[in-house]
C-alpha cells in the first residue's frame, strides 16, 4: 500500500462516522427527496479559487432569508466556462450542496474549495465529449449545476462518500485527476477512471 493510499484510507476511516452521523438512511430516486432536510444556517459563506487562472471568490451567498444576487454574480463569473469565457447561471443549490458538505466534514466556511470546472458551453462540453471519455453528453456542468473541485485538506474519495450520503444529487470521485463532482441532478453515482 502507497503511503497516498494510506492516507486515503485513514481519512476515509476518520471521516466515515462523521458522514454516517449525519445522515438519513438512503431513498430511492423515484421515492424523490429525502424528508426534513437539516435546515441550513441563516448566513452562508464560501470561499472558491480557480486551479488555474488563481481568481478567488470569498462572498457571503446567502442572507436576510435570501441568495444575494451580487454575490451570485462573483461566483458566476469565477465559475465561467474557461475555453469560452461564457458566463452562465449557477444553480444557489450547488452553492448549498458544497456549503452543506464543508460542514459535515468539519471544515470551516473560510475553507478554500479549489474549483477545476464549473459551467461549460455546449461548444466546451462536446469537444470534452470528444476527447475525455469521462465527460457525459448531458452534463449537468451545461446548466450550471455542476462543480468538479478539490479540497486540500481532505481525500477526494472521502469527500465523495460523505457527498453521496447526503442525498442532493450526483456525487462521484474521478481518481485520474483527483476531483471530486457534485451536481444537483437525481441522486445517484457513478463508476469513473
Amino acid at each position: 500500500m502507497t503511503p497516498t493510499s494510506r492516507r486515503g484510507l485513514l481519512a476515509c476511516l476518520i471521516l466515515a462516522p462523521l458522514a454516517a452521523c449525519s445522515t438519513r438512511p438512503p431513498v430511492a430516486e423515484e421515492e424523490g427527496p429525502p424528508p426534513d432536510l437539516p435546515p441550513l444556517p441563516a448566513v452562508r459563506r464560501i470561499v472558491l479559487t480557480h486551479v488555474r487562472s488563481g481568481e478567488m471568490v470569498d462572498v457571503i451567498y446567502f442572507h436576510n432569508n435570501a441568495y444575494d444576487p451580487r454575490a451570485m454574480q462573483r461566483i458566476e463569473h469565477l465559475l465561467r466556462d474557461r475555453r469560452t469565457g461564457q458566463v452562465g447561471r449557477i444553480d444557489p443549490l450547488l452553492m448549498d450542496f458544497m456549503f452543506d458538505l464543508l460542514q459535515r466534514t468539519g471544515l470551516p466556511p473560510t475553507t478554500v474549495v479549489q474549483v477545476t470546472d464549473g459551467f461549460r458551453s455546449a461548444r466546451t462540453n462536446e469537444d470534452l465529449v470528444r476527447n475525455n471519455p469521462n465527460a457525459a453528453r448531458e452534463s449537468y456542468h451545461l446548466q450550471g449545476r455542476a462543480i468538479d473541485f478539490k479540497v486540500p485538506l481532505l481525500p477526494g474519495p472521502a469527500l465523495a462518500e460523505i457527498a453521496k450520503t447526503m442525498q442532493r444529487g450526483g456525487a462521484a470521485y474521478y481518481p485520474s485527476t483527483g476531483h471530486t463532482h457534485i451536481d444537483t441532478g437525481p441522486n445517484r453515482t457513478w463508476k469513473t477512471r
